[in-house]
């Protein structure tokens, strides 16, 4: 059996592995598209620890993922519902089931001054929207349901963008010192339409990746797990063939 100390050395020595890649991606320069390449980066170190967390090998992508995220981002707002999302998806429903909630939501939306940067933690949680979203509608069109409006599958679905498309969703614009996602508003020039654009800058996965990290090292040193023996490590490319 291990030793205590055995473990904490293994631990620190897996960890320093991610830290050294954390050094490395904050100080990358690039020639265009910083923030992008910056971010698919944090996306493949998240990524690469939550698949020492991972039960099984069937276990899909996003559930490993955003139960990673959950569990070890430290973001507090992740269960929040996105209100731009969800106010334009009640405009493509107008069924008056819906009616309790759209007054909801609009009288929340009505507050957000277009000359304002909107954080996330203005978004309201799940369980308000839950209290007024008709049970006998869960998905409203074609196949949304609540859940796919809350910021941890937004951030999924940021990340398939990123990383399968090389772009990142929406038109939002990001500063270099911002930290937290938040809401811009924007005005079409030609259009004169008027949407607030969601942005995950740059900073803040910076942030919940290096938190991520953090965290894990305690959660590897308290529950007794040497990571290295949770990875698949061998010549051939093939998982199986090396075991």
């Amino acid at each position: 059996m291990t030793s205590h100390m055995e473990l904490v050395d293994s631990v620190d020595r897996f960890i320093g592995y991610f830290r050294v890649k954390m050094e490395t991606i904050d100080k990358a320069e690039f020639k265009e598209s910083k923030p992008l390449f910056q971010k698919i980066l944090y996306i493949g170190v998240l990524d690469a620890l939550a698949g020492t967390t991972t039960y099984s090998k069937k276990q899909k992508n996003w559930e490993r993922i955003t139960s990673f995220v959950k569990q070890f981002a430290g973001w507090q707002e992740h269960d929040r519902v996105s209100l731009p999302h969800l106010v334009q998806l009640l405009q493509k429903v107008p069924d008056p089931e819906f009616s309790p909630l759209r007054q909801f939501a609009f009288s929340l939306f009505d507050q957000w001054s277009p000359g304002h940067v909107v954080k996330i933690s203005e978004d309201p949680p799940l369980t308000d929207i839950k209290k007024h979203w008709p049970a006998s509608m869960p998905k409203p069109l074609e196949g949304i349901t609540i859940e796919h409006l809350q910021h941890i599958n937004l951030f999924y679905k940021y990340r398939n963008n990123l990383v399968h498309e090389l772009r990142e969703p929406g038109y939002g614009a990001e500063f270099e010192n911002d930290v937290e996602p938040f809401y811009c508003h924007m005005t079409d020039i030609e259009t004169e339409g008027q949407t607030w654009e969601l942005v995950y800058p740059v900073g803040f996965y910076q942030r919940i990746c290096r938190t991520a990290i953090d965290r894990l090292r305690e959660y590897y040193v308290q529950q007794r797990l040497d990571p290295y023996s949770l990875c698949s490590f061998g010549t051939y490319w093939i998982e199986d063939l090396n075991e």
